[in-house]
């Protein structure tokens, strides 16, 4: 496989919901893990473990919890419906029900996991400080992961609505309790390509020194 240039990952990788049921050699699952251990942690305690679900049951129950949850969101108006949106989001919103509908044919789902606490503000009465710092300390590895992944081509999207059964979840795989699951990255050969990615300008989103001050 001809290798990109790290801009040309960061410009060409995107939300990767639509995935082959081909399997990813063991190999290149460690690449990517490899990848997402050299991001930096908070005070370097590197507190991040990354279980890697192959098991059809596991598989499975990840899907059946992960598609209830998406359709009482939508139920909920959490989700928008897609009579709502314009084309191109309703193309983004078809491929969240596909993935949630077939998150078990993707050959890995892959927790990243973190601890619940950071013993370095643990006397600082900081609550959000914990969370932001435990987040800041495993996002970064993710990131990596996604760019690994865009790499060696294999396509990953980044997932949260685990959150509503984590419970559940680490009693299914004996995640310990320590353990919070920071994010649900289901990993499979992309159907579709790879970018370029649509964003809002920079331009739009500098502030320069003051909020709302713009250059010149």
């Amino acid at each position: 496989m001809t290798e990109i240039g790290l801009l040309e990952a960061i410009y060409s990788t995107r939300s990767m919901r639509r995935l082959k049921p081909d399997s990813i050699p063991d190999e290149t699952l460690k690449k990517i893990i490899d990848a997402g251990v050299h991001a930096p942690s908070g005070s370097n305690f590197q507190n991040w473990a990354f279980v890697l679900v192959q098991e059809p049951e596991d598989k499975r129950f990840i899907r059946d919890h992960y598609l209830e949850t998406y359709q009482k969101l939508a139920q909920l108006g959490s989700i928008p419906a897609m009579d709502d949106l314009p084309p191109y989001q309703q193309r983004m919103f078809a491929a969240a029900v596909h993935l949630a509908e077939h998150m078990h044919e993707a050959p890995v789902i892959l927790l990243a996991c973190t601890g619940t606490d950071f013993p370095t503000y643990a006397q600082a009465d900081n609550p959000r400080s914990i969370t932001a710092t435990l987040h800041a300390s495993i996002y970064p590895a993710i990131q990596n992961i996604l760019l690994a992944c865009r790499a060696l081509g294999i396509g990953a999207t980044l997932t949260t609505v685990h959150y509503f059964f984590e419970d559940e979840l680490k009693q299914r795989l004996d995640i310990p309790q320590d353990k919070e699951i920071a994010g649900l990255i289901p990993l499979g050969f992309p159907e579709g390509r790879f970018g370029p990615t649509s964003r809002a300008s920079v331009e739009e989103v500098i502030h320069w020194g003051k909020w709302g001050k713009k250059q010149g």
